[in-house]
Formats: C-alpha cells, sequence, structure tokens
C-alpha cells in the first residue's frame, strides 16, 4: 500500500537570491516551495497559482513587502490566501507596521528555520481552520470558495459582497472607511455610490436569511437577526 500526503505550497519572494537558496535548502522538504526574487513577478504568480501561504521579504527594490500585500490583497482575484512578511531588520518600527497592516505573523532576525518552519505551518493551518465561519441560523460563510451559504443553499455573492459580509460577521459596527478597506484595501477611495450599491444587492440576497445589514445613522453598519427571541 502507498500513502500520499499534501505538501503545502508557500509562494516565497526574496530580492536575496543567497536568502531564497537558504529557504530551499533548509524547507523544501517540508513545504512545496516557488522561490522568485522579483515581486512584480511574484503578484503574477500569485494570481495565476493557487498557494497555501505567500512570504514576501519587507526591504525589496521596485515594490517593497508592504506594498506587495497591500496590492495583492485589493487585487479582484484575491481570496483570503496568508500572507507572513519578513525582514532581517532589527528596526522594531518596522515589525510594527507589518503586524498592524497584515494582521498576521512576521519573521525576524535571529529566528530558526525550525521556528520559521512551525510558524508557517502554524499560519496554514489556523487559516484552514477558518475556511467555514457560521454566523448562525444556518448561515456560513465558505472562505475557501469565497461564498455563503444558508441551509446549504449558495446564495451567489460576489467577491465584494463577500468579504463586506465577512468583515460584518465580526459582529461589531463597522463605519463606510472599514468596509471600503476590507473590500478594495488600505487608502483606497471609493465613490459612495459604488459602496451603496453593493450593500443594496448583498441586502436583498440575505432576504431568504434572518439576518439584515443595519445602518446606524452617523455611525456605521452592523450585522443583525430578525427576530431573536423568536429564533432562539
Amino acid at each position: 500500500m502507498m500513502y500520499y500526503y499534501h505538501m503545502n505550497k508557500i509562494l516565497y519572494i526574496d530580492d536575496s537570491k543567497e536568502n531564497l537558496e537558504r529557504f530551499h535548502y533548509k524547507l523544501n522538504d517540508l513545504f512545496e516551495l516557488t522561490l522568485c526574487e522579483c515581486p512584480l513577478e511574484g503578484f503574477e504568480l500569485a494570481r495565476e497559482n493557487d498557494y497555501d501561504l505567500i512570504l514576501a521579504d519587507i526591504l525589496m527594490p521596485k515594490m517593497n513587502g508592504l506594498q506587495f500585500y497591500r496590492e495583492v490583497t485589493r487585487a479582484p482575484w484575491y481570496a483570503s490566501t496568508p500572507i507572513v512578511l519578513k525582514s532581517l531588520s532589527q528596526d522594531e518600527s518596522i515589525k510594527l507596521e507589518a503586524l498592524e497592516i497584515t494582521k498576521t505573523d512576521f519573521l525576524t532576525h535571529g529566528m530558526s528555520f525550525e521556528e520559521i518552519g512551525l510558524r508557517l505551518q502554524n499560519q496554514i493551518h489556523r487559516h484552514r481552520s477558518n475556511k467555514r465561519v457560521s454566523l448562525g441560523f444556518s448561515l456560513i460563510l465558505d472562505v475557501d470558495n469565497i461564498q455563503a451559504l444558508f441551509e446549504n443553499e449558495c446564495l451567489g455573492l460576489t467577491k465584494q459582497e463577500f468579504k463586506i459580509l465577512k468583515t460584518l460577521s465580526a459582529k461589531k459596527l463597522r463605519s463606510k472607511r472599514d468596509l471600503v478597506e476590507s473590500v478594495w484595501g488600505e487608502g483606497c477611495s471609493v465613490d459612495d455610490n459604488n459602496i451603496n450599491t453593493h450593500l443594496v444587492n448583498l441586502r436583498k440576497k440575505l432576504e431568504v436569511t434572518p439576518h439584515r445589514v443595519v445602518n446606524i445613522r452617523n455611525k456605521g453598519f452592523l450585522l443583525s437577526v430578525d427576530n431573536q427571541e423568536n429564533l432562539k
């Protein structure tokens, strides 16, 4: 009998060929690696392939790691692949900015490759465990397929509608700026009519569910449930 196991696929982008070679030598038994020296080429690889995780160095020419993260996550084809940044710099401000923007892990100077491998595996595992998120009352977010299911029926959300619903799924009041950054990326300027159109369409598709997108005047948006007492 033969046994097969899936090796997680990682795209690693770093303008240092030495770093790429060292990473491959130490971790190629653990991951299926795609190595890339150019962040612009890395962007195209991320668009054309399905990776379990993307790792990018911060200090790169043409497009640094933070810019790469912003460009990928605001791209219309981006789903939810975790992106981890790394830097050999000991500048604390770089680490803090990366953690604030990506809200994932950060690899820094002094980490052993054993620790790096474990951290990357943990990120992939955490991402997979969050691929299906229950919003209660038979509404499920299928993160992997970028879709919402109600009683196992697909609601047919667009990617923008899905990202709005996912942002609201935290059950916290979200401003219009929060919605813009979650859908189009940090720093983007989006016309109000565009946002309102997506909200209107999302509300229509949620009509078959007890969930409603509520507008709290001058404050933001909230995901609530109709007749909560009767649904308990």
